[in-house]
């Protein structure tokens, strides 16, 4: 089962976390699952960006991002 682990942070996880997350389960619904609040104003429809994160290790066990996506993480802030 893979496993994130979420760095602290002040105000959405103050003491970080380590999430169990489903085969094929997003960043996202892992965190929501267990109550950390990431913002995500569009419903989870990707369309807005909001709930993109910074990825520090792994990175090479995730999916190719799509066209679509990289053009929308081209516009997200940070």
């Amino acid at each position: 089962m893979p496993k994130i682990v979420f760095l602290p942070h002040t105000e959405l996880c103050p003491e970080g976390a380590v999430v169990d997350a489903q085969q094929g389960e997003s960043i996202l619904n892992a965190a929501l699952r267990v109550g950390i609040e990431l913002e995500h104003a569009c419903e989870k429809s990707c369309a807005c960006t909001t709930c993109h994160c910074i990825v520090r290790e792994g990175f090479d066990s995730l999916e190719e991002s799509s066209e679509l996506e990289d053009d929308m993480l081209d516009k997200a802030w940070g």
